[in-house]
């Protein structure tokens, strides 16, 4: 790589590059790990809705969040029908660090959502179907935290025909907590009839709350020691 190209691939903002199909022709570090939250095409898609009318380049101010991540900008840019360039500029917060409390408890998530479920859809009609990763191993959590959380997104689906509920270990990611770092338990509500989700009702330092098109996420560390 030239000075230019290192320039671009550790640039803390992720930068892309698409050719008219949508497909991907180069992407920087940042932008590989956006692609965990959101897909290349919604990208794509993002690119194409703030192109200029002419060949150039066009910056938009704009608050929108993936997940984990925040940005403030996009800057959209081609000069032939060939191929598209989309930055995004990314918004640092200062976000309140995971800590392993003194109330964490071992428990076995599965038996925890069994018991949010069975309590607060017992009057519901809700269809529920399953993924579950049945290896995941019991874990320390604030379980008074969780169930609330749990019981938080029952309440708010109750009144949906059907979901599907999936539970896994994320792959190339981690929570860093006291310097050491943990795997990541994901919970995932899907259903085409999630419209919206607040997830300022969940207030727990321990618990990622994301909502994003049709899904709402909570995730966890995996704490075994």
């Amino acid at each position: 790589m030239d000075f230019y190209e290192e320039l671009l691939e550790n640039d803390l903002n992720p930068f892309i590059l698409f050719d008219s199909n949508g497909k991907l022709k180069n992407f920087n570090k940042e932008a590989e790990f956006l692609f965990n939250f959101v897909s290349p095409r919604d990208l794509f898609d993002l690119a194409v809705s703030y192109a200029s009318k002419d060949f150039g380049f066009n910056r938009e101010f704009i608050s929108i969040q993936y997940e984990k991540q925040s940005f403030y900008a996009v800057l959209v840019g081609y000069l032939t029908e060939e191929e598209i360039i989309l930055r995004l500029y990314k918004e640092v917060i200062k976000a309140e660090p995971l800590k392993i409390d003194n109330n964490f408890q071992e428990a076995n998530i599965f038996t925890l959502i069994e018991l949010s479920r069975n309590t607060t859809l017992l009057n519901s009609n809700i269809s529920i179907l399953e993924e579950y990763d049945i290896s995941i191993p019991d874990t320390k959590l604030n379980i008074n935290d969780f169930l609330v959380a749990l019981n938080t997104i029952f309440e708010q689906l109750s009144n949906l025909c059907k979901i599907l509920l999936k539970v896994y270990i994320k792959t190339g990611e981690y929570e860093v907590i006291d310097n050491k770092k943990y795997n990541i338990i994901s919970i995932e509500f899907i259903s085409n009839e999630i419209e919206n989700f607040d997830t300022n009702l969940i207030q727990s330092t321990n618990i990622n709350v994301f909502f994003n098109k049709h899904k709402i996420k909570v995730e966890i560390p995996l704490v075994i020691d």
